[in-house]
């Protein structure tokens, strides 16, 4: 293999954003890791221990990697401001942290996360794991979180409660709209009526 085909120098390359990497959420290249001897495994580690501030890609590789550093590395990610790159712990390494951990850091991103600001990684790990706090946090934030943020929890629920027949169910989307308002009477009818919906008492 040439030098300049190896697992080192292609991960290095794959590091190179773009637009159609972020816009397609195409992360770092794996496979290249995965083939990578241990002395550019290393060198990689040497890397992304230093990139400074993370993105969920960077929690990708770390937990290939799954090193003793890295693993430190995904801990500490727990705390990061950023609600992507929390949900990417949980994403990546559920099994690192454990399920309390892991719903902490989805309840977080319901919390924060913004629509081109984690939304849609909160929403897809939602899908897949939404214990009782989770899923109590999706409608706080039907109650509380801006419109069209709201909207899409809404959404969510109704779909997790098998009412819907899938994460965004467009034959309902007059309904979600209902959500996307700044009058506090229309945010609470439309509430009220998910909460019938979902089988619970409209005062709950």
């Amino acid at each position: 293999m040439q030098d300049n085909d190896s697992p080192l120098r292609r991960f290095k390359r794959s590091m190179v954003r773009d637009q159609e990497k972020w816009r397609e959420g195409i992360g770092y290249d794996l496979d290249a890791l995965a083939e990578a001897s241990a002395e550019e495994r290393a060198s990689i580690e040497t890397i992304l221990l230093h990139r400074g501030t993370l993105a969920w890609y960077d929690i990708e590789a770390l937990a290939a990697l799954d090193t003793a550093a890295a693993r430190q590395a995904v801990l500490d990610a727990l705390h990061d401001p950023d609600a992507e790159v929390r949900v990417a712990v949980s994403r990546f390494a559920p099994d690192l942290i454990g399920a309390e951990a892991r719903s902490a850091a989805l309840v977080h991103g319901i919390e924060t996360a913004e629509i081109f600001g984690g939304l849609t990684a909160v929403l897809l790990e939602v899908e897949e794991f939404h214990p009782p706090a989770v899923m109590d946090a999706l409608m706080r934030g039907v109650e509380q979180r801006e419109g069209e943020v709201a909207m899409h929890y809404a959404a969510m629920l109704l779909f997790l409660h098998g009412q819907a027949s899938e994460p965004f169910d467009w034959d309902q989307r007059p309904f979600f709209l209902q959500f996307h308002t700044e009058d506090p009477g229309e945010r609470q009818a439309a509430v009220e009526l998910l909460r019938k919906r979902l089988g619970e008492l409209a005062s709950a």
